[in-house]
C-alpha cells in the first residue's frame, strides 16, 4: 500500500504542478497583453503629442505670415528689389569710409636681406599636427610661444626636438638649421 499511496501523491503533486504552470502561463499572457496595451497607449499618446506640436507650429507660422503681411502693408513693400545707385562706390570713396591699402615697399620684395617667413610642421604624435609660420631669425622660445598660442598650451610645457636632440629656447632656428617645411617633434613636459 505504501507504494500506491506515494504514486498517487506524486500524480496529484504533478497535477497541481501542471495546474500551477498553466496558471502562470495564463498570468504571463495577461501581463503581456496589459504590457502591449500600455505600450500602444504610450505610442498613441506620443503620436498625439507630436500632432499637437505640429498644430502649434502651424499656428505660429500662420501668425508670423500675418505679421509679415501687416508689416508689408505698413511699409508699402511691393516686392520689387531696389537697386543701389551705380556711383555708390564713388560716394564711399569720397567719404573715406574704406581705408586705402598701404602700398608694399618694392625694395622689400627684391631685397634678399629682407626677412622671409618659413613654415614649420610641429607634430606631437598624439593627433595634433600644426603648421607654424615664423622667421628663421626667431628663437626657439619665440616658436614655442607661437605654438602655445595656436594649440592652447603654456609655452613652458612644450619641448621641441628633432630625433634625439632637444632644442634650447635661446638659440635661433637658423642656428639649428631648421628650414621651410621641416617637421619637429613636440612633447609635453
Amino acid at each position: 500500500m505504501g507504494k500506491h499511496k506515494s504514486r498517487s501523491r506524486s500524480r496529484s503533486h504533478e497535477k497541481k504542478k501542471h495546474q500551477k504552470e498553466k496558471q502562470k502561463s495564463k498570468d504571463a499572457e495577461a501581463e503581456s497583453k496589459d504590457w502591449r496595451k500600455d505600450k500602444i497607449d504610450q505610442g498613441q499618446k506620443s503620436v498625439q503629442a507630436g500632432l499637437d506640436v505640429l498644430e502649434i507650429i502651424k499656428k505660429e507660422r500662420k501668425e508670423d505670415e500675418e505679421k509679415l503681411e501687416q508689416w508689408k502693408k505698413k511699409v508699402g513693400y511691393t516686392g520689387l528689389k531696389v537697386k543701389a545707385p551705380l556711383n555708390i562706390y564713388e560716394e564711399i570713396m569720397k567719404k573715406n569710409i574704406v581705408a586705402p591699402v598701404k602700398p608694399v615697399n618694392p625694395s622689400l620684395l627684391n631685397n634678399p636681406q629682407a626677412p622671409r617667413m618659413i613654415e614649420i610642421l610641429v607634430n606631437d604624435r598624439l593627433g595634433k599636427k600644426e603648421r607654424i609660420k615664423c622667421c628663421p631669425q626667431d628663437k626657439i622660445g619665440d616658436l614655442k610661444k607661437l605654438i602655445a598660442a595656436k594649440i592652447g598650451v603654456r609655452p613652458e610645457k612644450i619641448r621641441l626636438q628633432k630625433q634625439h636632440s632637444i632644442f634650447k629656447d635661446h638659440i635661433t632656428l637658423e642656428d639649428y638649421e631648421i628650414k621651410h617645411e621641416m617637421c619637429l617633434e613636440m612633447y609635453y613636459n
